[in-house]
């Protein structure tokens, strides 16, 4: 695993940069622009070269997001702001 860190210019992009750069873990927010979070991990999730690469979501929303996330394949949601616990404590099983 590096530690090089790609970003996507917008939730329509962020597949084909995944694949391309064959990415070790991916950070998503659920709100981006063109594409919501959501419709990136289920596009993800039809894609077999890809399905196993780990995504954890982010976002500003209120109530319960890890569900919504999780059922199309998230590791793990977090709700901004949100401090480097939380991220390690997903993440750490997952490095």
């Amino acid at each position: 695993m590096s530690d090089t860190v790609y970003a996507a210019a917008d939730g329509q992009k962020a597949p084909e940069l995944v694949v391309r750069e064959r990415v070790d873990l991916v950070l998503s927010d659920i709100n981006m622009a063109n594409t919501a979070g959501i419709s990136f991990l289920r596009e993800k999730a039809a894609r077999d070269n890809i399905t196993d690469i780990p995504v954890l979501v982010i976002s500003t929303e209120t109530g319960d997001i890890t569900g919504e996330a999780e059922s199309p394949g998230a590791v793990g949601a977090l709700e901004k702001p949100f401090s480097a616990g939380p991220v390690n404590k997903v993440l750490d099983p997952l490095l």
